[in-house]
């Protein structure tokens, strides 16, 4: 999570560059904010861009990608240790 008094690194997408490097610079900027998120979006990349194809959204794809984030985070949290031992 990041702190309030952590510098935000902002992003824009460079004409100079393809898709491919701009999604990368993207990732990039990303991970110095959030190194778990950065990773996250990186590894379900495909369901991602999935989502919206020659301008038209799919709503199936958008809830599997949806569906596979929130299993990501889930994976982050740790369960609570019990206090008896058990």
């Amino acid at each position: 999570m990041r702190k309030e008094h952590e510098q935000h690194i902002g992003f824009r997408l460079d004409d100079d560059k393809n898709y491919k490097e701009n999604c990368k610079a993207f990732l990039d900027a990303v991970k110095v904010n959030d190194p778990e998120m950065a990773a996250i979006l990186r590894d379900n990349w495909d369901a991602l861009v999935a989502v919206v194809q020659e301008g038209e959204r799919d709503s199936g794809a958008r809830g599997e990608f949806n569906s596979q984030v929130a299993s990501a985070l889930d994976a982050l949290v740790k369960p609570p240790v019990p206090k008896d031992g058990a």
